[in-house]
């Protein structure tokens, strides 16, 4: 009898929730449209609805087709979206307009704060101040000590690697390309932030894992669905994730206790010099610095460093841009996301271009001792590496869509075509259709490793036009663009050259003849997670 009255009110439930999202939907305002033309908007009963539910599955060929039949003429227009926020989407040549709007005209707080709802999550941190302050220590101290940290991560990738991969010369054995590139990143990332003692520590790394998976699930759902929806999942992730959560401060809080003492008592910021150069040490200096939160407990600053953690690993591993979009900011896991995405692009390009190979031979040309892969400057010999990662970055885009920014001025705003759109209105960019673009690119379906190492070298290439793989422009968004570009691009760019070097010098990978279709959940475009390679040791020369 309980069990059935459970089930009862279990339907009745849905069935509510399903009643009031259909009621929502019918109740969405579209005059803020202001005559711009829809996408995928049928002439059929809940237009609205099956529109923005069509976006979770379909959103990057609906953006696709718009964006050419749009786009391509100059034209802004609107897309639904699976959390029922509809959106104006800008052409290419709007980019530069909207990313250079004041704050107090178009901003992405609004949208950070319901895309990824952090407050849903972690309640007692305030988010805004968090990731402002991330922003100014990873541009500061991160970036500015890669050259410091670059010893203790190619090592940190050499055991990583050998771990994953096995030690194996004969015989070719099969791994999961996403699983074995979230341990290789886990590792790494963990080196580069906490120290080699808790890159080494299971645990650790285990209830990390937890954290992070729990947090991005949280966010990308708490993000996409319905607000109906949103409450219930809410409500279902709450308690594992407290729990995971409480795991890590339990292992990160004396750290950050060790660290603060450990500053506190230097004479000044060299002292530690040869003891510890991770980020955590360079943060907590930066903290104990600022007088507003320098008086704060270890627990308080370790909370802190949750988020500010979680963002930093997705500017390093990847990104989800402007703090949202899969481009500024990713989780842990985006290392493997994009690393995976990099791989599968490489193996899949064709027998004439001969990629992993070439990699290699430049690889090889590089790093001829043990020193060389602490020497900063031969990271910048990679060229071709470097083409290679930027290529991947814009072939195989792990976002549909960013640069989204709401409007929050009261008088709204005018577009450059001169649509006026209303306060609360959204706007952003089809980033994915932008790197698709004919026009701005020669066969943009191709994966081109060397594409931008050609162009590099072209005498006809205009000087302004960069094209590192740490470069931004309004024709390439893998790290967003203007002022909240990804500020640890450059230490996401470090870990994927060391990455590649490390794997073609040191193992054969099987090439494949298709490429695996990606998985597409509303924004997100991520590589198959069941995608495997077959792997084994390279052979060392005899004598």
């Amino acid at each position: 009898m309980d069990v059935h009255l459970e089930v009862t009110l279990l339907c009745g439930i849905l069935a509510i929730c399903i009643f009031m999202l259909i009621i929502r939907s019918l109740s969405v305002d579209t005059t803020f449209a202001n005559g711009l033309p829809w996408a995928d908007l049928r002439d059929e009963v809940f237009k609205t609805t099956r529109a923005s539910l069509r976006q979770l599955i379909s959103c990057t060929q609906v953006l696709q087709e718009a964006y050419t039949k749009f786009s391509k003429k100059g034209q802004p227009f609107v897309v639904s979206d699976f959390s029922f926020q509809p959106q104006i989407l800008l052409p290419q040549d709007y980019i530069k307009w909207l990313t250079t709007q004041s704050d107090t005209v178009l901003s992405v707080w609004p949208v950070r704060s319901k895309r990824r709802a952090l407050g849903a999550m972690m309640s007692t941190v305030d988010h805004k101040t968090t990731i402002a302050f991330m922003d100014k220590i990873v541009g500061r101290f991160l970036t500015r000590n890669l050259d410091k940290v670059q010893a203790d991560v190619s090592e940190e990738m050499g055991a990583s690697v050998d771990c994953a991969m096995g030690m194996d010369e004969k015989n070719w054995h099969e791994v999961n390309l996403m699983q074995t590139f979230k341990d290789i990143g886990d590792r790494t990332g963990v080196r580069a932030l906490f120290g080699l003692t808790l890159c080494r520590d299971q645990h650790f790394l285990r209830v990390l894992t937890h954290f992070k998976t729990l947090m991005g699930i949280g966010i990308l759902l708490s993000g996409q669905l319905p607000p109906i929806i949103r409450p219930i999942v809410g409500l279902l992730l709450i308690l594992p994730f407290r729990i995971c959560k409480a795991r890590v401060k339990k292992v990160l809080t004396p750290i950050v206790k060790q660290r603060m003492h450990e500053v506190a008592c230097e004479q000044d910021d060299a002292t530690m010099r040869n003891e510890s150069q991770d980020f955590l040490t360079q943060s907590v200096r930066v903290i104990m610095k600022d007088k507003e939160i320098a008086h704060q407990s270890a627990e308080y600053v370790a909370d802190q460093f949750l988020v500010l953690t979680f963002d930093i690993w997705k500017c390093a591993n990847i990104p989800f841009s402007d703090g949202i979009d899969p481009q500024s900011f990713a989780t842990l896991a985006s290392t493997s996301l994009v690393a995976s995405n990099l791989f599968l692009d490489i193996i899949s390009s064709g027998p004439s271009l001969d990629a992993y190979e070439r990699l290699r031979s430049e690889a090889a040309s590089v790093f001829k001792s043990e020193g060389d892969w602490a020497d900063p400057t031969a990271l910048k010999k990679l060229v071709l590496t470097d083409s290679a990662i930027r290529e991947s970055i814009r072939r195989s885009s792990i976002q549909t869509r960013g640069l989204l920014r709401a409007v929050v001025s009261p008088d709204g705003v005018t577009l450059p075509n001169g649509t006026h759109v209303p306060q609360g209105t959204w706007l952003g960019v089809p980033v994915q259709a932008v790197h698709m673009d004919g026009d701005l690119y020669d066969k943009p379906y191709e994966y081109n490793p060397f594409r931008f190492a050609v162009m590099r070298s072209e005498s006809n290439v205009p000087s302004h036009e960069k094209v590192d793989a740490t470069d931004i422009s309004d024709t390439f968004l893998g790290w967003s663009y203007g002022r909240y570009a990804c500020p640890g691009r450059w230490f996401a760019v470090q870990n994927l050259k060391l990455m590649v070097a490390y794997l073609t010098l040191n193992y054969e990978i099987q090439p494949i003849a298709e490429r695996p279709e990606s998985i597409v959940f509303g924004d997100a475009n991520v590589p198959s997670m069941s995608a495997c390679i077959k792997v084994r040791r390279r052979r060392r020369a005899q004598g």
